[in-house]
């Protein structure tokens, strides 16, 4: 969402909504070689998507192509800042211009490794996990190594990075939620989820995490004690049931927003983990949610709509 638009792309177009209007403010063929995969995400006056095959920049007020990143191997999940976006392509880390597209600097440390998930940015540093077992910080200037932590013993890859102060909380793809110190890459704390991390999500010094087995945890970042938990779905012993916490976690006005694939929306008091409402829908959702004031939120349905919905 930028200043009230919402942002959306998928097979053939990219466009943008204000959700007060019956129509859209654009709505335009990307012309990507394949189905725009990754959310539209803004830079400036850009918007910033792609596929597989290629990420774009594409101009906010009306829509029109600024230039085409074709991969060399393949396009992973960008992070977009006003200046730059930083983006996996094959084996390489890519730091691209967002007026230009030109490529300002590559960082080539992962020659073994698809770097497909996205790296994120806090200050003057990168930190990049693209699926070796390692973490890399970067100097967001150059790319020069700041260092590295390898903790291939316990992940993979790390499937989401958010950082809140000098916290760098990272997902991997194992069962372990950790806060990782900024400056020196020194493992604050671990946190064991239950199951493989699909969803969390970082406010101010929590954070909120999904586990496959039916609960949310609010984590304090700066010593990993949980601070409150909550049992949306009573799953047992099966670890084969953490299909429906794919959806990602979203926090506004001092409540935690929680959209499952059994396409139920869960509302929990931020502050102690209460659920305040409970609004299941009648229809296949996509995993996005945008919530909006005055208890409304733009849903994505499985057949490709866009909905504005209110309870």
């Amino acid at each position: 969402m930028l200043d009230g638009h919402i942002l959306f792309n998928g097979d053939c177009t990219l466009g943008r909504i204000d959700p007060q209007q019956p129509t859209p403010v654009w709505n335009v063929p990307h012309r990507l070689s394949s189905s725009a995969v990754y959310k539209p995400r803004s830079a400036g006056q850009a918007v910033v998507t792609g596929g597989l095959h290629e990420l774009g920049a594409w101009q906010l007020a009306d829509g029109q192509v600024r230039w085409l990143h074709k991969a060399h191997i393949q396009v992973g999940t960008p992070f977009v800042t006003q200046e730059r976006t930083y983006v996996g392509d094959g084996h390489q880390l890519l730091a691209l211009n967002n007026a230009s597209g030109t490529i300002e600097w590559r960082f080539s440390g992962t020659p073994d490794t698809l770097a497909s998930y996205a790296p994120t940015v806090a200050g003057e540093t990168v930190f990049f996990g693209p699926g070796n077992g390692v973490l890399y910080a970067l100097n967001q200037a150059d790319g020069s190594l700041k260092w590295k932590l390898d903790d291939s013993r316990e992940w993979q890859y790390i499937r989401q990075m958010y950082v809140s102060g000098q916290v760098l909380v990272a997902g991997t793809y194992t069962e372990l939620l950790y806060g990782i110190d900024v400056d020196s890459g020194k493992i604050l704390w671990k946190f064991k989820a239950g199951n493989f991390i699909n969803s969390h999500h970082v406010a101010g010094d929590t954070s909120y995490l999904w586990s496959p087995t039916g609960w949310i945890y609010a984590i304090d970042l700066q010593t990993g004690n949980v601070r409150w938990r909550h049992q949306t779905t009573r799953y047992g012993n099966s670890a084969a049931n953490w299909g429906p916490m794919m959806a990602e976690l979203l926090s506004f006005e001092n409540k935690l927003y929680c959209l499952d694939m059994n396409q139920v929306l869960h509302v929990l008091d931020i502050a102690n983990g209460q659920e305040l409402q409970r609004i299941p829908f009648a229809h296949d959702l996509r995993p996005t949610l945008v919530v909006l004031p005055d208890q409304q939120a733009v849903l994505a349905s499985g057949i490709g709509d866009i909905q504005l919905v209110q309870w």
